[in-house]
């Protein structure tokens, strides 16, 4: 089976890391050398087969009608992050279904264009704005501009202004989804689900040994919270690990970067076999490209991503990428229209009930676009019923 061999694989380039580390040669952030808790390897164990089952939930059961006549923008962080595009461009279809006039704004990962779309909003006088991967940090004289004239602010996969990584202030978001059962926050999802996820496979596919590069974009507050989520979990769950960081900036996503990047951090650690990305645009983006280089010169590595986007799952598929934690974006996106309308409705808002869908050769996709698993079929008839339309 494909993880027995990767594991037979990987485990060369973990004894050689060990071998270093015990020699206190290895320039870790955390690991190497010591031995990962057999209840961190049930942990890991029973979490992964958890993500390969499905962690979908029931579906909303009720809720208000259509909010009709509305106008909203939605603004993107960039047309080339699925994460973002894939559930606005679900929120606009949806969106039509309750009535409204909705307009996708490409924030091409750029500051300045989010501030400009969210103030040409406003000077439009829609009625409110959903930001999918932009956060309020970057964005916080514009949100302010136009609340004063009325425009509504609504964080779908963005981060209020008082969460952890952002400008620390009080939040301004006049309203946002809420992210699982208990959690309404959607920094909490990604520290305590997402984040987790992720490390969870790689410490059972490892055996709790693996030397890994751990990917982290600092600059951009959602993929910051991946990242140390990832870099946390694996110091508390994986003590015969090896950690290091490779810090890239979104400005790296636009102009190569992340491959030049990696590349050299490829060099520096030469016995590394895992790479873990905070989302699947920095395989699409450069790592992936990376890591093939590497491979090419003999090197087994493992490459991780999060998403589970098309350009993703064509790579798991070929057997370029070696993990995603699928997340249903056009659910997702469906789910945020939902979230607004309740907005809208004064309704408070309730768990969309999405979980993950892991996948990797073991576990390949089962189409070319993951959109949750069997537990979640028929989302978009559910909640066309609940708003009274067809």
């Amino acid at each position: 089976m494909f993880r027995s061999r990767m594991l037979a694989a990987v485990a060369v380039a973990v004894a050689a890391a060990l071998t270093l580390a015990a020699c206190g040669s290895s320039d870790s952030s955390s690991g190497g050398g010591g031995a990962t808790a057999q209840s961190d390897l049930d942990w890991a164990s029973s979490t992964t087969a958890k993500l390969f089952e499905g962690t979908d939930r029931p579906l909303p059961s009720s809720g208000p009608e259509a909010v009709t006549g509305k106008t909203v923008w939605a603004i993107t962080c960039a047309a080339t992050a699925p994460g973002c595009d894939m559930p606005a461009e679900g929120f606009a279809d949806a969106a039509q279904h309750l009535g409204w006039t909705t307009k996708v704004v490409d924030g091409k990962l750029d500051p300045t264009v989010y501030n400009s779309s969210i103030r040409a909003a406003g000077a439009a006088h829609v009625d409110a704005v959903a930001l999918f991967g932009v956060d309020c940090s970057s964005t916080e004289g514009a949100i302010k501009a136009v609340q004063a004239e009325g425009v509504k602010v609504f964080g779908i996969n963005a981060l209020d202004c008082d969460d952890t990584y952002s400008s620390g202030g009080q939040p301004l978001f006049d309203g946002s989804m809420k992210w699982g059962p208990d959690s309404s926050s959607y920094g909490d999802f990604l520290d305590d689900q997402v984040g987790p996820s992720i490390a969870a496979w790689v410490v059972d596919t490892t055996n709790g040994a693996g030397n890994i590069l751990v990917m982290t974009e600092d600059d951009n507050a959602t993929t910051h919270h991946v990242g140390d989520a990832e870099v946390a979990t694996l110091k508390a769950k994986c003590g015969g690990c090896t950690v290091n960081t490779v810090p890239y900036t979104g400005g790296d996503l636009v102009d190569g970067g992340v491959q030049s990047k990696l590349s050299a951090a490829l060099q520096k650690y030469p016995d590394a076999g895992v790479v873990m990305t905070p989302v699947d645009a920095t395989i699409l983006l450069g790592a992936g490209a990376a890591v093939e280089q590497a491979r090419a010169s003999g090197r087994t590595i493992l490459l991780v991503g999060e998403e589970g986007v098309p350009g993703s799952i064509a790579l798991i598929k070929k057997g370029d990428q070696d993990f995603a934690l699928g997340r249903p974006w056009t659910w997702t996106g469906w789910a945020a229209a939902d979230a607004l309308n309740r907005f809208f409705a004064g309704d408070q808002q309730v768990d969309a009930g999405f979980g993950f869908g892991a996948m990797d050769a073991d576990h390949p996709p089962t189409s070319d676009v993951y959109d949750g698993n069997a537990k979640s079929a028929g989302y978009q008839a559910n909640y066309l019923k609940i708003w009274g339309v067809s």
